[in-house]
Formats: structure tokens, C-alpha cells, sequence
């Protein structure tokens, strides 16, 4: 079955918009994906910005996060038919759809719900065909804890590639993190790593001086 990694950025729905904001806090901006076949290679990828309708502009935040400003997307297309386009990149129902966190689905449930959107064709699909791979990372792991796309790659050994909280990027990160983490060698090494993170430093007096240029009579 193919695997599609899929990430989205959000800004903020605007206060004066109270009685959509009581449905949904944000709105995605961004749509980021790959594709993955059967043997875990890359096989292509979909990128959209899309332009909010329940904000006059990206607020500064979310500029300073992830490098999407207001000019970016006022000649984007709407969400509806950027995630039509999307649903039909993703192609049939013979894929599973992964994400780094459960938000993104969460996102995708309050969105389309609120702007009744929710007979788009392929949608009921793909809302039933979600992987958290954060969880599923964390489960393998047997972390205590959830831990960010960022540092789950370097667990890994593995280098960022792009910039984070850009949806592209941060969907090829979580695919190649999976893919990474098939290989025994691989996750022995996250393992490791995490188990060696986690160990607490036993304080010592000692720590509190460097004893290596004392000279004793």
C-alpha cells in the first residue's frame, strides 16, 4: 500500500470572527506532501499555499515560524480547491495518509466541518486511513513522552533537510524518518541514543571543580 506524508501549516482565524472561531481556531495555509511506494521510495510530492478566508492576512507569528507571509498567498486558492486537488493527487483508496502528531488530522476534521466541506469525494478516505507516526514513534520507542519532528530526527542521525514548519519539508522529514526507522540498524541506534538522552546525570561534588591541574606534594 502506498504511504502519503502529509503536513499543513495554520494561521489563526481572526477574533471578529467569532462564530466560525467557536468551530475552528485556524486555517491551513499550507500542504505539504509525499508520496511513497510499497518499497519506501520517494515517488512525488504536492505543494500548495492556500489563502485564509477568515483572516485578512498571516499574522507576524506565524510569518516568524514558518517564513509564510500575506503576499505569499493572496493569489493562492481557496482551501476547498486546494484540498480537491490534493484529494485527487493522493489518487483512489489504496494508501494510508501519515502525519507527525494527530493536530493535522484534528485540523482537517474542524476545517471541513466548519466550512461544510465534508462530502468533498476522497475525504471520508482519508480521515479513515490516518497514521499518527509521532505515536507510532513513541510506542516503538517506548518513549514516556512525545518529542518533536526535529529531535526524532536527530535521534535518528539523520539531517533536517529543508526548513522546519515548511509543510513540504516537514512532510519529507516524517517520511524519511520512517523509512530510517525500518532499518534494524537504524532503529537500534535510536534507541540507544534516546535511552542515553534520558539517563539522568547523577550530580556530583565533584562537578563543581576541575580537579585535572591540581598538583599534589
Amino acid at each position: 500500500m502506498r504511504r502519503i506524508f502529509v503536513d499543513f501549516e495554520m494561521n489563526p482565524v481572526a477574533k471578529v470572527f467569532a462564530d466560525f472561531r467557536r468551530q475552528c481556531r485556524a486555517e491551513v495555509i499550507q500542504i505539504g506532501a509525499v508520496m511513497m511506494d510499497e518499497k519506501l521510495n520517494i515517488t512525488d510530492s504536492f505543494c500548495e499555499y492556500v489563502k485564509p478566508q477568515y483572516n485578512p492576512g498571516i499574522t507576524k507569528k506565524i510569518t516568524r515560524l514558518t517564513g509564510i507571509t500575506t503576499e505569499m498567498t493572496e493569489d493562492a486558492d481557496s482551501f476547498q480547491n486546494v484540498l480537491t486537488r490534493f484529494l485527487i493527487w493522493c489518487g483512489g483508496q489504496d494508501y494510508e495518509i501519515c502525519s507527525w502528531s494527530d493536530s493535522d488530522l484534528w485540523q482537517l476534521l474542524d476545517e471541513t466541518s466548519a466550512k461544510e466541506m465534508m462530502d468533498l469525494p476522497g475525504l471520508s478516505y482519508m480521515l479513515n486511513h490516518w497514521r499518527d507516526i509521532q505515536d507510532d514513534f513513541r510506542e516503538t520507542l517506548r518513549m514516556d513522552r512525545q518529542t518533536s519532528l526535529e529531535d526524532a530526527v536527530f535521534l535518528a542521525g539523520l539531517d533536517f533537510e529543508g526548513t522546519a514548519h515548511d509543510a513540504l519539508a516537514d512532510a519529507r522529514n516524517t517520511a524519511l524518518l520512517h523509512r530510517a526507522s525500518r532499518d534494524s540498524e537504524t532503529f537500534a541506534r535510536m534507541k540507544r541514543a534516546y535511552e542515553e538522552a534520558m539517563t539522568p546525570h547523577v550530580f556530583n561534588f565533584a562537578d563543581l571543580f576541575d580537579f585535572r591541574s591540581l598538583q599534589l606534594a
